[in-house]
């Protein structure tokens, strides 16, 4: 974790009834990728309907509770992902130089969700075309309690999801948070793999996660943050103890700039995870792995103290992917004898 940064996650989803369709704002979006495959979707992903809306609002964990790196868990690949920058200019064909993958990862993984933002919207009104593939996070608190997440944060242009940060003029911090709808409904995994290729521009007082998340708002169940820091610092990658979540038992810090497009990759099975920038292993643990079903968020919000009100910048994100274990496969994550590389 970037030094100073202290990030709380999870937050709430917005309310819904218990075994009500999460609310809409609007329908007819374009989908992007293959086809969604909804046999392996459910034999590892969503149930049919939101559950009962709970805060997932919890204090800071005091700086005496946080875990010293696992050196032994995590094998990381030094400046390997450094310098991996293809400028910051937005290209509506080809935004981060890098086409979203059209096929699963193979090796017994399947694709259940892919989007690459090529609809474009509004200004702020990206949930209005978005909102059958993810849940915007909208109306409470960022974990912080400075910031506050907004639909109107959001916008989809020129090949990129826009989480556009900056104050009001009433002096409130803007959050931006997203969870994608495996085959259009809420819910996660029992296992995957998780890639994002994203950028952010330096934003002080300003911080990005994308996690792993329990579907049952349980801390306890586990939390995988990566990438997790600053917005335009360093890459983090940080996996809570399951059952003490108040602890990191896998901490790392990466060679990779937020500042830049990367390609940040999560895999998860039941007897590893690792985890990967631009295809190289930086990470990779056999210890501490959840069990419980979780979903994937990518939310950027305040961090420490009060952003300036000057502060203004976006994280963008060009892709995301989803892939779970094919039916009746058995795929295994990244060792660090065969990184990918």
């Amino acid at each position: 974790m970037a030094a100073g940064l202290v990030v709380r996650h999870h937050d709430a989803l917005r309310a819904h009834a218990g075994g009500a369709a999460p609310r809409r704002r609007g329908r007819g979006v374009t989908r992007v990728g293959p086809s969604l495959d909804p046999r392996a979707a459910a034999a590892n992903g969503a149930p049919a309907a939101h559950a009962t809306g709970r805060s997932r609002h919890r204090r800071a964990a005091s700086s005496g509770r946080r875990a010293a790196l696992v050196a032994a868990a995590v094998v990381v690949a030094a400046a390997v992902v450094a310098g991996a920058t293809t400028g910051r200019d937005v290209d509506a064909v080809d935004p981060s130089g890098a086409v979203m993958p059209t096929a699963d990862g193979g090796g017994g993984w399947q694709r259940v969700f892919a989007e690459d933002f090529a609809q474009p919207t509004a200004t702020g009104a990206f949930e209005r075309t978005y909102g059958d593939r993810f849940s915007v996070y909208h109306g409470f608190a960022d974990t912080a309690g400075t910031g506050r997440y907004q639909a109107s944060a959001l916008t989809a242009h020129d090949g990129v999801l826009d989480v556009h940060l900056r104050t009001t003029a009433g002096g409130t911090p803007l959050a931006g948070g997203v969870v994608p709808l495996v085959d259009g409904r809420w819910g996660g995994q029992t296992a995957g793999r998780y890639s994002i290729r994203m950028k952010s521009d330096r934003v002080d007082g300003y911080g990005v996660a994308v996690l792993l998340w329990s579907d049952e708002n349980v801390w306890a169940d586990g939390e995988v943050d990566f990438p997790e820091g600053a917005l335009g610092g360093t890459a983090g990658l940080n996996v809570h103890c399951v059952g003490d979540p108040e602890q990191k038992c896998v901490q790392n810090e990466t060679a990779a700039s937020l500042a830049d497009w990367h390609t940040y990759t999560i895999e998860w099975t039941r007897s590893r995870m690792s985890f990967l920038v631009d295809g190289a292993l930086v990470g990779t643990t056999t210890e501490f792995i959840p069990t419980a079903r979780m979903h994937l968020v990518v939310q950027a919000g305040s961090i420490a103290g009060v952003p300036p009100r000057s502060a203004a910048g976006s994280l963008l994100v060009d892709w995301v992917t989803i892939d779970v274990p094919a039916a009746g496969a058995d795929p295994q994550a990244t060792t660090p004898d065969h990184d990918g590389r």
